[in-house]
């Protein structure tokens, strides 16, 4: 690409990132004004030196961002409705609520009012996408066509990007990728007629997709229990551990970016200013993605009918809070990524469960308690004396948790702890009589208000 293509690209993403802010602030204050969003914005007065056609680009991709973000505090909303101590009918109010997204809905009653209190903490916790940090433009095919060479030898596609100047376009060359061309030679693949742009320090980097039929699910094959470890990637149901000297290099890496964040504080500049900084985020980003990528590959390869996953959950990880921001930004879209080609592409059933004690669940015996996890590494059974990886122990526990009625994903953690307590005395009654006769402990005294309990960490689930 020579350089006059290049800063007529670098003054398009200056625009574009001008009209992703300006695009946001449009959505977000047409959801709270009327408690839900319209199918599309007219874009037609925006102005800003952006086409009607670029518009529709930029509220494509801001959409797709704000959708993201819902569907995120949707589960989160979920899980706090689960878990409080409210009546059964005011939690099939708030769901009700949750399902529709309907949080900002102009009605007065006690659930809406509750279910604005809840999004209004997650919306703290959590703002709405800031797209002052995008780096990215998304264009579909009407502002980017993907063309084939006619005369050039050199590179394979052309694309055709429409610029700030009115009527006239650019067309930006698109290497040769080995990858990508293997791809397309696979059945019913075709490329999609849409291109990103990502522009990092003024580097420039351009991506195509595929779009591929969907596979036929796999009839044949073993079903595997995920459960992302503390000290590895993933630990799985058969006994493996995966991505082991993955936490090692997160630990070196975390010594440099506490190193580096220190000496820039000092300096009183800015890490979002400093290239070093940035260059070391992508790194981690990079070789934490990959590594999703491989492993999950590696499964892929074999006899793999369907796997059971939790949510990603870095809080355990023994890195600093810097550290675990960065991974976990990459991490949960990467792992979504991934799992979504693999149930797409590949055939496999990805089965998504809630993981509330699976790591203080005996696999064997089925008993609960935070004794039985002494410590990070080890679990050890206090009813059965079983002893086993406390990585795989979780790992098998989330297999079996996939038989339960929809992974037990919409009841809160009292309800399956108290189910797990049951079905052990049970399976175990002596363990239960030993336990009630040690125990001197007072019993506490009932609540009759209303509570919900919103959860802002837990070391162990």
């Amino acid at each position: 690409m020579n350089q006059g293509k290049q800063e007529q690209l670098l003054a398009l993403a200056k625009v574009w990132r001008d009209a992703l802010m300006y695009s946001m602030r449009q959505w977000v204050q047409l959801l709270l004004a009327e408690g839900k969003l319209p199918r599309w914005l007219d874009a037609k007065r925006f102005g800003m030196g952006l086409s009607q056609r670029q518009w529709d680009s930029v509220n494509r991709q801001t959409r797709a961002a704000l959708d993201s973000w819902m569907r995120l505090r949707q589960d989160e909303f979920r899980r706090i409705v689960n878990d409080s101590t409210l009546t059964q009918e005011q939690r099939i109010a708030l769901h009700r609520i949750n399902k529709r997204m309907a949080w900002w809905e102009r009605s007065d009653d006690d659930g809406h009012r509750l279910a604005r209190r809840i999004i209004r903490h997650l919306r703290c916790r959590v703002p709405f996408p800031d797209m002052r940090r995008c780096h990215t433009l998304s264009m579909d095919g009407k502002i980017a066509d993907i063309q084939n060479s006619v005369a050039s030898s050199r590179y394979a596609r052309w694309v055709k990007v429409s610029t700030l100047t009115k009527g006239k376009s650019m067309y930006l060359p698109l290497g040769d990728n080995m990858r990508l061309e293997g791809q397309l030679m696979q059945p019913g693949v075709r490329l999609a007629n849409h291109l990103q742009v990502n522009i990092h320090d003024g580097r420039i980097d351009a991506h195509v997709m595929t779009v591929q039929p969907a596979a036929t699910p796999r009839e044949y094959g073993e079903t595997l229990g995920l459960d992302w470890g503390c000290k590895t990637m993933f630990a799985t149901s058969d006994g493996r551990l995966l991505g082991i000297r993955l936490y090692q290099w997160l630990q070196e890496r975390d010594k440099e970016l506490t190193r580096l964040g220190a000496e820039l504080n000092h300096a009183r500049i800015p890490c979002h200013k400093s290239k070093r900084y940035r260059a070391l985020n992508r790194r981690i980003r990079s070789y934490f993605t990959n590594e999703v990528g491989r492993l999950l590959n590696k499964l892929e390869r074999e006899q793999v009918r369907e796997l059971v996953v939790e949510d990603l959950d870095l809080r355990a990880l023994r890195v600093s809070r810097r550290m675990k921001r960065i991974i976990s930004r990459a991490g949960r879209s990467a792992v979504k990524r991934k799992l979504t080609r693999l149930e797409q592409g590949e055939g496999i059933t990805v089965t998504t469960v809630n993981p509330a004690y699976t790591s203080q669940t005996c696999s064997k015996c089925g008993n609960v308690g935070k004794r039985n996890r002494r410590t990070q590494a080890t679990f050890h059974c206090t009813c059965c004396n079983h002893r086993i990886n406390a990585d795989i122990n979780a790992s098998r526990n989330i297999l079996a948790r996939r038989s339960r009625k929809e992974g037990w994903r919409r009841i809160g953690r009292t309800q399956i702890l108290s189910t797990l307590r049951k079905e052990h005395e049970q399976r175990c009654p002596s363990h239960a009589e030993r336990n009630a006769a040690q125990s001197t402990a007072t019993p506490r005294p009932s609540r009759t208000d209303t509570e919900v309990k919103i959860i802002s960490g837990i070391k162990y689930h």
